[in-house]
């Protein structure tokens, strides 16, 4: 674990538990025990929060097919603070949903992975850039500590390259629930779907470190991003 899987809350980063994953994976890889092919599909568990510590995670992984599920936890014995589940496979074509709420979504070169494609991981990264962003200009009800990701699943597409123009990431509200809210996004290309994401935001109480209700307010501040037709 390094300083710089923190995020503003002291907690590891949700984009980090992938990179600790994407290691365990490619160890797996490494020993014959997993193919090093694509990734169709992933999805993570943010089960409870996970502070820094000065020993390595370890993390338990499971291979059914074409499916892994790794668990990461501090130590053997705990109970795990996230679950990775990754679905392996070439990805399929990806349809664009109706128009909603677009952000500018730009790739970095150090994006990239070998292939010239911007890996998974980072994939995420640019998602949750997203969501940020989302928050800060459409969503000025929810501020910062008051809530956190408890799920993410993101269905991969064609591979996206470096481009010099941004990216477009679009985004709706799918449900708004008593204390969460579904997010629903989308990264486009000049013809093509390159991911869509589903992030769950759950309300959090900062003080007493757990979930809590949203309030009015910040229920109608979601419900003014959902589609005709969404709970």
């Amino acid at each position: 674990m390094r300083w710089a899987d923190l995020d503003s809350l002291n907690h590891v980063n949700n984009v980090v538990y992938l990179d600790y994953a994407a290691e365990s994976r490619a160890m797996l890889v490494a020993d014959g025990v997993l193919d090093g092919g694509p990734v169709r599909r992933t999805v993570v568990e943010f089960l409870r929060p996970l502070l820094l510590s000065r020993r390595p995670v370890h993390i338990t992984s499971t291979v059914d097919g074409d499916g892994l599920v790794q668990e990461i936890r501090p130590v053997p014995e705990a109970s795990p603070f996230a679950r990775v589940t990754t679905t392996l496979g070439e990805p399929g074509r990806l349809i664009a949903s109706s128009p909603a709420d677009t952000l500018p979504c730009q790739v970095r070169r150090s994006d990239l992975g070998p292939d010239g494609l911007v890996t998974g991981v980072k994939v995420f990264e640019l998602f949750q850039e997203a969501r940020i962003l989302l928050v800060a200009s459409r969503l000025k009800a929810l501020s910062a500590g008051r809530f956190v990701l408890g799920r993410i699943d993101v269905t991969y597409g064609q591979g996206m390259p470096w481009r010099r123009e941004p990216y477009e990431v679009s985004s709706w509200v799918s449900r708004v629930g008593t204390s969460s809210a579904a997010v629903e996004s989308e990264i486009i290309g000049a013809d093509a779907v390159h991911a869509r994401c589903s992030a769950v935001l759950v309300g959090f109480d900062l003080e007493a470190q757990r979930s809590r209700p949203y309030t009015d307010e910040e229920r109608e501040a979601f419900a003014s991003l959902s589609r005709p037709g969404s709970p």
